[in-house]
């Protein structure tokens, strides 16, 4: 299942979560290594940080049946991945900092591995921002964040 991602949002980031869970107020979710990642991590939550000042997200999100295909990052500027445990049955995306509802999708539950693309993020500071998001998700056993490659300005 793939559905577009075009939304606003505020203070640089948005939320994809178990239904209703996960404290994006936490002292642990937008740590320094966090910002650095582009990818906050707290339980039942993840927050994905936009490169764009003007809070565009442009993007889609593809639900698979299995681990991502996608090895070569050549036309990513940023990847990076985490796990998600999803004990609801509903995956949501929200806006920040209303928690606004983008998206619900009823999933099964389990630990999901989440992996964000970041691509034309040179242009995010234009006047017209292209950058874009592309996420994936698979069920997968629970691992840390990684980053698969990472963006230097």
């Amino acid at each position: 299942m793939k559905f577009s991602l075009d939304f606003t949002t505020s203070y640089g980031q948005f939320y994809l979560s178990d239904k209703d869970e996960g404290d994006t107020g936490s002292p642990d979710f937008w740590t320094d290594e966090a910002f650095n990642d582009k990818l906050a991590v707290e339980k039942g939550v993840l927050g994905v940080s936009l490169e764009n000042s003007e809070g565009i997200v442009k993007g889609e999100i593809e639900i698979l049946g299995s681990k991502s295909l996608i090895s070569d990052f050549s036309d990513f500027d940023h990847v990076v991945e985490a796990s998600l445990v999803i004990n609801t049955g509903f995956l949501q995306i929200n806006d920040c900092p209303f928690s606004a509802l983008i998206l619900e999708e009823k999933i099964e539950t389990g630990n999901y591995r989440v992996r964000v693309y970041f691509k034309n993020l040179k242009t995010a500071y234009d006047k017209d921002p292209k950058d874009f998001y592309k996420i994936e998700i698979w069920k997968d056993s629970f691992s840390d964040r990684s980053v698969l490659k990472r963006f230097e300005n």
